[in-house]
């Protein structure tokens, strides 16, 4: 799949060293990638895709039942997720692979989002009796996008509160999650917890060369949706350029990926005193891979909050690619982060803040560029902790902690 989860499984078990069988969905509803690991059918020792069908006229059916009923929608939609029709042959798959192969699992492994996933563990936990790892990519219930109301709440609860309570280990992607998650539950459940980050792939980026124009190119890879929007960026650079036109005028601020921030964007880009920004269409993971490498600074972009725990797996990109990194980001996680390994940041709902962070760091991008550094940027030591075979060394590791405590 062309999602950022699908990825970063797929950088965990290939290669992982383990008799790995993985089930996945195969679905048309999400378009498929096929140059993100093309050898991962070889180093994963058996792959089995189930398919997942959107029962017909899904679309159709899910509008008249949100407007007559939002409970019930609630229920088919969202608990956990539009996903859950999936489960049934999940589960009828993995009975037959016991009944006609018999082969020897030692523990169970789901990874959400999508939450249906962890529905899956519980159900496999409560027939196979196999020790049980549940990874979570996002949180759950305190996920902003997710946009809850009182009722898929209480349902959503219901569920995490299941999956916390009865897998043998959680893995999550920061300490920060760890905490938010586990402040409404017993003290003694945060034991399970374990801290997993997301990893970067080295042998993916095959050029770190920055452009050979003379301007300095600045680059924000993903998409804009919700919350999350370019306007925090585009409004410090416009007031920038108003109050000196010379203002970053070297400088083209390209944003890659889907915009789905409605017309204040069209009102925005039509301002001729706006430096050049330019914004371009969905690319593949090796594309924007490409396209980070080829860049001269990175740029975050995350909806503002009073605190943020999620580290997207676009920032552990962003650090793999060796380029000097400006985050936009609330205070938590990814501020954190970018802080710690030499980038400079600026919450979103500071403008002001935005504007000076911004001038700043393309000084120091500039500075870069005019040296020739071809070096990866950052400190050492931050980026060693999310290479893959680190990342992947320390998931095998808990892997080896959930079996043996359970006694197998």
């Amino acid at each position: 799949m062309a999602l950022p989860r699908s990825i970063q499984v797929a950088r965990l078990l290939s290669g992982l060293g383990s008799a790995v069988t993985l089930i996945c969905a195969e679905t048309d509803a999400i378009k498929l990638d096929n140059t993100i690991y093309p050898d991962a059918d070889r180093d994963i020792e058996r792959l089995v895709r189930v398919k997942f069908t959107a029962p017909p006229l899904s679309k159709q059916i899910s509008r008249i039942l949100y407007r007559l009923s939002r409970k019930r929608w609630n229920e088919l939609y969202r608990n956990p997720d539009q996903y859950r029709s999936w489960v049934p042959p999940v589960l009828e798959t993995v009975t037959g692979l016991l009944e006609i192969e018999r082969p020897r699992f030692d523990c169970v492994v789901t990874f959400g989002q999508p939450f249906t996933c962890h529905m899956i563990g519980l159900e496999l936990k409560r027939t196979l009796s196999l020790p049980w790892v549940a990874y979570f990519s996002d949180p759950w219930i305190e996920n902003q996008f997710n946009e809850y109301d009182e009722h898929s709440r209480e349902l959503n609860l219901r569920s995490e509160s299941l999956v916390l309570q009865h897998a043998d280990m959680v893995l999550m992607n920061s300490s920060e999650t760890i905490d938010l998650v586990f402040s409404k539950y017993p003290d003694e459940l945060k034991d399970k917890a374990r801290v997993l980050p997301h990893a970067f792939d080295e042998e993916l980026f095959n050029k770190r060369a920055s452009p050979a124009s003379d301007r300095v190119l600045i680059r924000h890879i993903g998409e804009f949706y919700g919350p999350r929007t370019p306007y925090p960026v585009l409004r410090a650079l416009l007031h920038a350029r108003k109050m000196d036109s010379t203002r970053f005028e070297d400088v083209t601020f390209e944003f890659i990926g889907p915009c789905d921030v409605g017309p204040e964007l069209d009102e925005i880009l039509s301002d001729p005193m706006l430096p050049d920004v330019r914004f371009d269409g969905r690319i593949s993971y090796l594309e924007s891979l490409a396209a980070m490498g080829q860049s001269d600074g990175l740029l975050l972009i995350d909806a503002p909050s009073e605190q943020s725990v999620f580290l997207p797996s676009k920032l552990i990109d962003y650090i793999g690619s060796g380029k000097p990194i400006c985050g936009i980001t609330p205070p938590g996680t990814a501020n954190n982060l970018i802080r710690e390994i030499g980038g400079l940041t600026a919450d979103p709902m500071d403008i002001e803040s935005i504007e000076r962070v911004l001038s700043d760091f393309v000084d120091q991008v500039r500075q870069r560029k005019l040296s020739a550094d071809e070096l990866p940027w950052g400190s050492p030591d931050v980026r060693s902790r999310f290479a893959r075979e680190a990342v992947q060394s320390q998931f095998s590791k808990y892997l080896v902690e959930c079996v043996k405590s359970s006694g197998r």
